[in-house]
């Protein structure tokens, strides 16, 4: 992973121009879509397997009585709201932190499901 040259120097002018050059090529462009569904796949994931029962919740609310079903849902719709908020935040952090303003190679992209490339 590399990152823009921060000097105006003659010299790191035309290393930014070359960083920029190639930070807006097609496959650089392409590798950022995969880092972004695949970090959308991993915190989904995730998040599936911390907030299950409110859909198991929801769920149950569809198959059980009228006065049963609407205290299920009024737990159950508000908790997955917050749940994909959360989803969505840790998406949009990880991405800038990770994958915005960097040069990403094809190890880079499996770095990203383990955690590591800080």
């Amino acid at each position: 992973m590399l990152k823009p040259p921060n000097s105006r120097s003659a010299r790191h002018v035309l290393a930014q121009a070359v960083f920029h050059s190639v930070y807006s090529s097609r496959e650089q462009r392409q590798r950022r879509q995969l880092a972004a569904l695949l970090l959308t796949a991993k915190h989904t994931l995730r998040g599936l397997v911390f907030s299950w029962p409110l859909y198991l919740m929801v769920y149950a609310g569809f198959r059980t009585d009228a006065p049963v079903n609407w205290f299920l849902w009024a737990l159950g719709v508000p908790g997955i709201g917050i749940s994909v908020s959360i989803l969505a935040r840790g998406i949009r952090e990880e991405y800038k932190n990770r994958v915005t303003g960097s040069l990403l190679a094809r190890a880079d992209l499996l770095r990203l499901l383990r955690g590591g490339m800080a």
